[in-house]
């Protein structure tokens, strides 16, 4: 799920950007790219920390993800650095997302209110993860394709590709970490890589601690990101 929260935030911000689009408009790519990321994921890391830097097209500016998980993903913490710059306004936040208990916390740094979603543990295991867990019904709404392994920063990395009428894209898997991704929204690519990684850490204590000066409200979560 980390990995949706990642996708998720880049789609979102990128495509709100360019077109203002509402969010029942950009639900079913993200849908999409989500379904893709689960079916990558082979066996895991049972925890480990990444940074990822995503390159927005035209210059706009980049957005800076870093991931700390634990627990084979079941529990994540991420946070989402964005700087970006389009027809003459500028956008520099930092919004952090929770994974722990069946629910997903969010909020923006600095603030008392944000938001909890309750997973669907029916349709997602973050410990069980593989191509093969994929319906020909969602193969095919995808146009989902297994492109084989590729090597990218010393890791052999599954490789599989995506498409509909409003985005397609590349994604290279190692375990659950995305080490780099590839996807074209209304004509422009958008790029991801992996910066830094960190395999089965020592985490601190209160890692995944939901912030006790934060109120939640429970929000429900978009059918089709459950699909």
């Amino acid at each position: 799920m980390k990995h949706l929260m990642l996708i998720l935030g880049i789609a979102a911000t990128f495509t709100a950007c360019k077109n203002n689009t509402a969010t029942n408009e950009t639900a079913e790519p993200s849908s999409v790219v989500a379904d893709v990321k689960e079916a990558v994921v082979g066996d895991g890391l049972k925890s480990g920390s990444y940074e990822s830097e995503t390159i927005m097209p035209g210059g706009m500016g980049t957005t800076t993800t870093k991931v700390v998980f634990d627990d084979y993903g079941k529990k994540s913490r991420t946070q989402l650095q964005t700087a970006i710059s389009f027809g003459g306004k500028s956008m520099n936040n930092t919004s952090n997302s929770l994974m722990v208990d069946g629910f997903v916390y969010s909020w923006a740094e600095g603030t008392k209110t944000g938001s909890k979603i309750k997973l669907d543990e029916s349709r997602f295991d973050a410990s069980n993860m593989d191509f093969s867990k994929m319906t020909e019904e969602m193969k095919k709404k995808m146009n989902f394709k297994e492109e084989g392994n590729e090597t990218v920063n010393g890791k052999d990395c599954k490789v599989a590709s995506f498409s509909n009428e409003q985005m397609q894209g590349k994604v290279w898997m190692w375990k659950q970490i995305p080490m780099k991704m590839e996807m074209s929204v209304v004509g422009k690519t958008v790029t991801s890589t992996l910066k830094k990684l960190e395999e089965n850490p020592s985490l601190p204590a209160g890692t995944f601690d939901v912030p006790a000066d934060v109120e939640f409200k429970e929000m429900n979560l978009p059918s089709t990101a459950q699909k």
